[in-house]
């Protein structure tokens, strides 16, 4: 158990052992022999949980939430590094123990998602289908903009959480514990622009949807599909027909962006999907999209969104939302505070 809680300190900052012995003022083999299961020192222990800003509590608990390797769904880019996943996972695991922590002493909201079962077939229009389904429990018109697609997912039972860590190549990760009693997770990288983290939010509640129970044998089928969720969730085909017109231009797509919130390069691939413009014309508006610079920074603003759930829950439970007493109660860094309640 310490050993496990070290090493999890550890992957949470994304050191090496041998960064965290520097730290600590110990060898590299002392922190091995740690993580493996030997004995430290009440010292040792204690600089640790400085260097790692958890509290010297943290390490003496019981065991973390087993979160097996390859049980996460993820958005990332394909060049992610193992030990950029290894910090997401980190993450959510400490996530799931806080609201595991807070569901014993008071009930969460009823969770509402429905995942789609091992046997269903699913198409690009049975994709349509499920997302206009998923528009209905979570309390939204079927043609309507999505206001604040975040406190829509919370007010259906999914905890979210916004990672300020700078993961590399990392937009958001899911999971759902203890299926189907436990209360699915979505993480999301802050400080991304509010249509990208729109995108994600849509995309990892397509991952808990389709991919909960029913399973697909490629990492990248899994992938398309939860983007088409997303698209199909925050745009409808048929607010889709009604809003775009051929011929479809940049200004078109920037004015669709304004009305829903949906970056106009996941546009330009919902048009795609729905058959209003054809392969040659999606490869000239993404170019378009390039030499305009927009793939780092398209215009129209959408705002970022912030969760609420877990905050007000931790105040259901503990009476307050300041930081210190939140550090001393779960043994978390103050980083990781400010996630939850921020």
């Amino acid at each position: 158990m310490l050993g496990d809680r070290v090493r999890h300190a550890r992957t949470y900052h994304g050191w090496t052992q041998g960064k965290l012995a520097e730290l600590v003022g110990v060898s590299q083999p002392a922190i091995s022999q740690i993580e493996k299961g030997g004995p430290a020192a009440d010292d040792t222990i204690a600089r640790i949980a400085s260097a790692t800003q958890f509290t010297p509590s943290f390490f003496t608990r019981g065991p973390l939430p087993d979160l097996p390797t390859g049980s996460l769904q993820w958005r990332k880019r394909a060049s992610a590094r193992v030990r950029d996943d290894d910090r997401v996972r980190a993450h959510v695991r400490q996530t799931l123990e806080l609201l595991a922590d807070l569901e014993r002493v008071a009930d969460g909201p009823p969770v509402r998602v429905r995942p789609v079962s091992q046997t269903r077939l699913v198409t690009g229009d049975v994709i349509e289908s499920i997302a206009n389904e998923a528009r209905e429990w979570l309390g939204c018109g079927p043609l309507d903009p999505i206001p604040n697609l975040m406190r829509a997912v919370e007010r259906a039972g999914v905890a979210v959480i916004g990672s300020s860590q700078e993961i590399e190549k990392h937009d958001g990760a899911s999971y759902w514990p203890n299926f189907p009693s436990g209360r699915p997770i979505i993480v999301i990288t802050r400080g991304l622009p509010g249509d990208r983290e729109r995108l994600s939010v849509g995309h990892e509640l397509g991952h808990l949807v389709l991919h909960t129970v029913r399973h697909v044998e490629e990492h990248k089928e899994a992938e398309g599909e939860a983007f088409r969720f997303a698209g199909a969730l925050l745009l409808p085909e048929e607010a889709a027909l009604e809003a775009i017109e051929e011929p479809v231009t940049l200004r078109q797509l920037a004015m669709v962006k304004a009305r829903f919130g949906i970056a106009i390069s996941a546009l330009v691939r919902r048009c795609l999907d729905l058959g209003i413009i054809d392969p040659d014309r999606r490869l000239s508006l993404e170019k378009q999209i390039s030499a305009r610079g927009w793939r780092r920074d398209e215009p129209v603003h959408v705002p970022n969104e912030r969760p609420q759930l877990v905050r007000d829950f931790v105040a259901t439970v503990t009476g307050t939302t300041r930081p210190g007493h939140l550090h001393e109660r779960f043994g978390l860094p103050a980083l990781a505070i400010r996630d939850l309640i921020a």
